[in-house]
Formats: C-alpha cells, structure tokens, sequence
C-alpha cells in the first residue's frame, strides 16, 4: 500500500511502482512523520535477511531538533578539522570538502527525522577456520574487510526500510557521507540517546520525511551493461 499523508486516501502500489519510485531525498517538507508509520518501516527492515541471522542492526530514530542539530555539529567540526589539513596540501580541495558537506550532507537538518543505523561486527564463514590454520594475515583482514557479508546484511535491512517509506507515502536518503565522524556521532548516541548496547557502531544515517516537490534520480546503467548470463 502506498500511504498519502493527511486526508488522502491510501491506495495501492504495485511492487514494482515502489522499487521505481525510490530515490535519495533531500528535501523535505514540514510534515511529521507519526510514530506507527516509522514503527511500520523498522518492521520492513527488521524481516530483512542476514548472515547466520544475526540481525546486526539496531535503528535510532531521532525526531529531537536539538539531538539532531548536535550531530550535524559533530560533523561539521570532523569536517572542518580534515578541510584544515587539506588546506596545507590543496587548499581546493579542502574547500570541495566543506562545500560536499553543505550539499551531501547538513541536508538532513530539514527532514523531520533522522535514523542512526547502528551495526555490529560480522565474523563470515571461514574466518575462524583460517585462524585456527594460521592463514595468512592478508587473508582474514580481506575477509573481516571487503568481502564481509556483514554490511550487506545491513544493507539488506536499510533498504527494506526506504522501500516500506515510499510505499506509505515517505522518501528517505540513505547516507554513508558522514562515517568519517562516526565516532563523535556515536558517543552522542550513547550519552545523549540512551544507546547503550555494546560492539555496535555506526554503519549509517537516515534522513526521513515527506519529500518536498518530486525527487529526481540520476542514470542507471543499462540492463545489458550489468549482468553475465551463463547458459
């Protein structure tokens, strides 16, 4: 069911429908966001599939401005303190920096709520094993590393989330920009949010809301571009 906020009634949408009309919002208009409707997209995430079912994830939604006005703090000073650094080697650059920020980033501000999308460390198949035969070091970085299922498991449930909000009516940005101050935003989930589970960290952000106008996507590769078929 797509979910027109306000009087509008709901109606239906195809599956398909929903997986077009996906895309990265960053505007959005003044409207809340009630409870039970995010309630309903964190159950989307939660059925997600992941590795020996760990269910490495655990969503904080903050619909605080305060709480959220601190996090773009924390990473506006990250970005700040690394734009200085670059100064010294290519002043550009550290001005692209900043200004990737403002564009990419400091958005979520005008979104109504944002979701913290906490994770934990997967250990894959294999790795133990390779321990326990002394395999070379190389070889269990790249596991723990690139080719660990663990945020694809993440992803699995983030994006359940994103496509459960466009069909009740919502549009979400899945954003990864920010990692670099994953660390200063963590200690604010856990001091100022109540987040005490430990071994998680922050794998990304979510900005929520209903989207301003009508978002535009950029270009996909062509079907034929993407896929082998073996026969």
């Amino acid at each position: 069911m797509l979910g027109i906020l306000g009087k509008h009634p709901r109606q239906t949408m195809e599956l398909k429908d929903v997986l077009h009309r996906r895309q990265s919002v960053r505007r959005f208009t003044a409207d809340d966001v009630p409870n039970d409707d995010i309630r309903e997209m964190l159950d989307a995430a939660r059925i997600a599939p992941s590795g020996k079912n760990q269910q490495n994830w655990h969503f904080v939604v903050i619909k605080n401005k305060a709480l959220m006005g601190k996090v773009a703090e924390a990473i506006q000073n990250k970005n700040e303190e690394i734009a200085k650094r670059m100064d010294s080697v290519d002043s550009e650059k550290g001005d692209r920096f900043r200004k990737f920020l403002k564009n990419f980033t400091l958005f979520f501000m005008g979104a109504p709520v944002l979701i913290v999308v906490m994770t934990q460390t997967y250990i894959p198949s294999g790795y133990r094993e390779y321990e326990l035969v002394g395999a070379d070091p190389q070889v269990l970085g790249d596991l723990l590393g690139h080719r660990n299922p663990g945020m694809q498991s993440l992803g699995a449930a983030v994006e359940n989330l994103n496509l459960r909000a466009v069909d009740l009516g919502y549009g979400c940005c899945w954003l990864t920009s920010a990692n670099y101050a994953a660390a200063a935003i963590e200690e604010l989930v856990r001091e100022e949010a109540g987040f005490k589970e430990e071994g998680y960290y922050m794998g990304a952000l979510i900005a929520l809301g209903v989207p301003e106008g009508e978002p535009k996507s950029p270009g996909r590769k062509s079907l034929d571009e993407i896929y082998t078929l073996v026969e």
